[in-house]
């Protein structure tokens, strides 16, 4: 019933603006995007304001801001309210309410619950006379959605609300403007400096959001957004001032049959917010894709926003050497020669000029996420129908050489394999490959079905594997039986004779086998 409710409301205020807008206004206030178009997606990415249609933080602190000052307001209209009642608290408990049922109604997700578990922890210290911006009630959050789902630690979405929030608290002093108010001030003086305070207030947060999250965000997408400090700066007060007040007055207008009106005005605002958008997604480099680079690097990055953050005074510089030391170790990452699908049926493969081709048939979403790992910006659908189309095919199979002049083959047919088995130094197939097929290394039936997706960095003396997966590995989704009955891989060798491959080290130093899951999965 709650999810009629949600598609029925989604219909009204998209029908009530029409276009872009009103599917964008709609997921806004429902956290419905399936109206919203791909232009329309990759503009507010590209402007790196995407977060403000994803039901998050924003949203919670907002909703909660609006029926907080709207029941304080109203409270305070009455002497008698004003003077005996605590009407600060009274307008945080109804702010609770409100912005559990918000969270309710728009789907609860994880970033929702994690950002509606923060903000009722911060207008709860409000009911017990704490300040509600402070590390403790961060902690606290933490520690409440970490109990919930220990395995949002290692998300995207729970590292870049944290770290996002926890700079925004460590810096909350020196972004709110106070260096323009003066006590004394005349009233010209006075409204000079309210401004200068929030358009430096609103610069400084988006700021100091971006360089907190920026790890997080590189890390899991490859990508960044070089003018999303323009795009937040120019559209958050839209969203503040008109989109998330109009959006509250709009549901309270809604059971009235008052709400189009409302949902108008609010999608003119979003329209506003994404002629910005699109202005900013055709700047020149608007997203730039960066290779992925390894946890080592992430985890280095995260200790210097933790002792940035949670250390006071001059102590705060003892995160530039950590800080520095993951950047050198992000801006040099190791790249794969080889990716292939785990079904064996396509491949991307180094060529001499340093960019990636394509071998056999790969999906284009699998395709797509190995350039982006790779810091390659093209789209999947130029590099597979492009002349990015590596390496001579029939309908036998594909064959091409990496950049030292190893052969590399992908077999699709069974009478492929005497031929290339003599001459390939890495043999493809989806096929169980015949037991006298040893002389290259053979990524076949046997060895996908255990190991997954393969990506083959080119040493001197062989190569060296990662593995999407593999034997070895407690997987709660995986019975042990299941597991079990997977055929045995087949024995793996390098080009050089009698050479084993080596594989990447795990998170504790200890060097991986062929049947057991290297610390870092294959991106």
């Amino acid at each position: 019933m709650l999810d009629d409710a949600r598609n029925a409301l989604t219909r009204r205020i998209a029908q009530a603006k029409g276009d872009q807008a009103g599917a964008v206004a709609a997921a806004l206030v429902t956290g419905k995007r399936g109206l919203i178009g791909p232009a329309a997606n990759d503009a507010l990415r590209a402007a790196g304001i995407y977060h403000v249609v994803s039901i998050s933080g924003l949203h919670m602190v907002l909703a909660a801001g609006v029926v907080f000052w709207l029941v304080r307001a109203v409270l305070a209209l009455v002497p008698f309210c004003a003077l005996v009642w605590p009407i600060k608290k009274i307008a945080a408990g109804f702010a609770m309410l409100g912005v559990t049922a918000y969270c309710a109604f728009s789907g609860w997700d994880i970033a929702a619950e994690r950002s509606l578990i923060m903000t009722l922890i911060m207008l709860g210290a409000i009911l017990v006379d704490r300040p509600a911006l402070s590390m403790r009630n961060l902690a606290l959050a933490a520690l409440i959605a970490l109990a919930r789902e220990p395995e949002g630690l290692l998300g995207p979405s729970f590292q870049m609300s944290f770290g996002a929030v926890a700079g925004l608290i460590a810096c909350a002093r020196l972004i709110d403007g106070r260096l323009f108010r003066r006590p004394g001030a005349g009233r010209i003086e006075r409204l000079v400096g309210t401004g200068l305070s929030a358009v430096v207030g609103t610069l400084a947060t988006t700021l100091m959001a971006q360089i907190a999250t920026a790890p997080f965000a590189t890390y899991h997408f490859q990508t960044i957004r070089p003018f999303g400090l323009i795009g937040n700066a120019l559209t958050l007060p839209l969203v503040s001032l008109v989109v998330m007040p109009a959006a509250v007055i709009g549901i309270l207008a809604y059971p009235f049959a008052l709400d189009r009106p409302v949902w108008w005005l609010m999608g003119q605002a979003v329209g506003g917010m994404l002629a910005i958008s699109e202005w900013i997604a055709g700047f020149d480099r608007a997203t730039l894709v960066l290779p992925a680079f390894g946890t080592g690097a992430l985890a280095l990055l995260a200790a210097g926003l933790l002792l940035a953050a949670l250390l006071v005074s001059r102590l705060r510089w003892l995160a530039l050497p950590p800080a520095l030391l993951g950047l050198g170790h992000a801006a040099m990452p190791k790249r794969f020669d080889l990716y292939i699908d785990r079904q064996g049926g396509g491949a991307a493969i180094r060529g001499p000029n340093g960019s990636l081709s394509v071998l056999g048939s790969p999906s284009a979403f699998v395709l797509e996420q190995w350039l982006k790992a790779d810091g390659d910006g093209r789209p999947a659908k130029a590099v597979i129908g492009g002349a990015a189309k590596g390496g001579q095919c029939d309908r036998l199979g594909c064959t091409t050489r990496l950049p030292d002049g190893r052969a590399v083959a992908l077999v699709r047919d069974r009478r492929a394999f005497a031929e290339d088995c003599a001459r390939a130094a890495v043999l493809i197939t989806r096929l169980a490959a015949p037991p006298t097929c040893t002389g290259p290394l053979v990524i076949d039936l046997r060895v996908l079905a255990v190991h997954g997706a393969v990506a083959l960095r080119a040493e001197h003396a062989g190569f060296t594997a990662r593995y999407a997966s593999g034997q070895g590995r407690a997987m709660p989704w995986r019975p042990s039986s299941t597991a079990g009955a997977s055929p045995p891989p087949r024995p793996e060798r390098p080009a050089g004779p009698g050479d084993p491959i080596p594989a990447e080290p795990d998170a504790a130093g200890a060097d991986a086998t062929p049947g057991a899951v290297p610390a870092e999965p294959l991106q």
